[in-house]
């Protein structure tokens, strides 16, 4: 008759290895979600290209001068713009972005001009359908977000 196996040892050592294992992909998760770990500051920041303050993702735009006159219509489709972006970079968009302002360009021929919005990383979003989408700032305006013109 053969011996019996004895796998306690291995089983013990399977769920440490096991329990480590789940550690390190918790900590993975905390590091691309760290709003998962109480942190949603700091995913917002390294969600955002072009910085945050707080939980505000901000977008810059760098516009030629002679083209940026400032009229509304402009900034409207920047807003439209930065909850996209927030959108695609898993931050979901809570009202209306901002106009915070406008400077020159290191080029001299530029303007830089940021725009920023108020988010919540997606990760830990318990409200998705409060979501601000880039159809809610065109519509906001009474414009029409469909592609097909009325035909006359």
């Amino acid at each position: 008759m053969a011996a019996r196996k004895t796998t306690s040892s291995k089983a013990a050592s399977t769920e440490q290895e096991q329990a480590a294992k789940a550690e390190d992909t918790e900590q993975v998760r905390q590091r691309q979600f760290p709003a998962k770990a109480g942190a949603p500051e700091v995913e917002v920041d390294e969600r955002s290209a072009d910085g945050a303050e707080g939980t505000r993702h901000i977008k810059e735009f760098v516009v030629h001068d002679r083209n940026w006159t400032g009229e509304e219509y402009q900034h409207e489709a920047n807003k439209a713009a930065v909850h996209n972006e927030a959108i695609q970079r898993g931050l979901h968009p809570r009202g209306e972005a901002s106009f915070d302002g406008a400077e020159d360009h290191p080029d001299g021929v530029s303007v830089v001009l940021t725009y920023s919005v108020e988010t919540v990383p997606s990760s830990v979003d318990h409200q998705p359908e409060d979501t601000t989408t880039p159809r809610d700032v065109i519509e906001a305006d009474d414009k029409d977000t469909s592609s097909s013109k009325a035909e006359g």
